[in-house]
């Protein structure tokens, strides 16, 4: 039996979804941005020997660390929160200096993203740094016990490990831990009330968990994404629900409600992607958060090893399939419920509730690591 074309095209539409997601499947797996933490599982440990090279080709190894106390920071040439990073240390580099501490850059880019090596040493030419840039290499990962970036290492004149700081941390918690290896402050055995999550990486107890009925009353959170994006979630798995029941039972009402659900679900999309944008960029900068977040997602849409990128493309999937689900059904009407199409639009819905999943644990992922 022959298809008809319209059909042929949906299917087609359909295959080129799914294969551009099961390209995104099979992207070489990368260490994505850190969330705030703070670790001291090294601390009291020697510096194991290492050897690398400097940006410029220059012998580097672990006994020019020797004798003297050094922060090692690890940053990718492309992550934004690097950069902030870079900019508190070189705000810091002064004092650092007077202090006798030394700043050591450890660029992951050679390990983690090899295709960005050369644009990152353009972009350290144009802007270069006040400290020694180290290649990142493979053994690295051992003697540093790297997870990803930024991440910065704090050795002490004596060889042997201090207070490590995951993902961006405040200028004043850098500088505190600094003065320790520095022998100027007393040793940070847990996160200073300036760390945005104490030691562990484990989040601030909320008020609920000992006065429970304080979860009904909305509190002053500092990014509302986690919280709005619950309600596109829910619309959108009750409206596939009834899409699937239609299938077994066509039913007029029963297809008007699934619509207002999707309906719903579009609308509540709107502020989801918003706070999710302003959220992105709320680390990022002094300036507009949202409009910080919108320039660093454009620029990093499509970096895969980035879950927060891959986060926000499984979201603009959603968001399309969504709402071009919508535009047919309102502009099939009642022919919905008729033969092809019940089976085209059913297909196409549960595709869009695998891509949600895709992006749930993403997200997922990025919120509870």
């Amino acid at each position: 039996m022959m298809m008809k074309p319209d059909t042929r095209r949906r299917l087609w539409r359909t295959l080129l979804v799914a294969g551009t997601l099961a390209i995104g499947l099979i992207v070489d797996d990368a260490a994505a941005a850190l969330i705030p933490s703070v670790s001291n599982e090294l601390r009291g440990r020697p510096l194991p020997s290492f050897e690398s090279q400097t940006l410029d080709g220059q012998p580097f190894s672990s006994r020019d660390l020797v004798g003297k106390p050094v922060i090692v920071n690890f940053f990718a040439s492309w992550c934004p929160v690097c950069s902030m990073e870079l900019k508190d240390l070189q705000a810091l580099q002064p004092d650092l200096r007077q202090r006798g501490v030394s700043v050591i850059e450890v660029l992951v880019d050679p390990v983690e993203t090899p295709d960005t090596v050369d644009a990152a040493r353009q972009q350290l030419a144009r802007n270069p740094l006040p400290f020694p840039v180290v290649m990142m290499v493979p053994a690295l990962r051992d003697v540093f016990g790297y997870e990803g970036f930024p991440a910065t290492y704090f050795v002490k004149a004596d060889g042997t490990f201090s207070t490590t700081l995951f993902g961006y941390q405040p200028i004043e918690q850098m500088r505190q831990v600094a003065w320790e290896i520095a022998g100027e402050g007393a040793e940070t055995t847990t996160a200073p009330s300036s760390s945005p999550v104490p030691s562990g990486g484990v989040g601030r107890h909320p008020p609920w968990e000992k006065r429970p009925l304080l979860a009904l009353v909305p509190a002053p959170w500092a990014q509302w994404h986690p919280l709005l994006v619950h309600f596109p979630i829910a619309l959108l798995v009750l409206e596939a629900v009834f899409v699937c029941a239609l299938l077994v039972r066509p039913n007029e009402r029963m297809a008007q409600f699934s619509t207002w659900l999707l309906g719903a679900a579009v609308v509540s999309l709107v502020p989801t992607i918003l706070t999710g944008i302003r959220d992105a960029g709320a680390d990022l900068g002094p300036d507009s958060p949202f409009w910080n977040g919108l320039h660093d997602r454009l620029t990093h849409l499509f970096r895969l090893e980035s879950s927060v990128s891959l986060h926000v493309l499984f979201g603009l999937a959603v968001t399309l399939i969504a709402f071009g689900r919508l535009t047919w059904r309102v502009r099939a009407g009642d022919r919905i419920l008729g033969g092809g199409q019940r089976m085209a639009f059913t297909l196409v819905t549960l595709l869009g509730l695998w891509v949600l999943f895709g992006g749930g644990q993403v997200g997922g992922g990025i919120s509870h690591r």
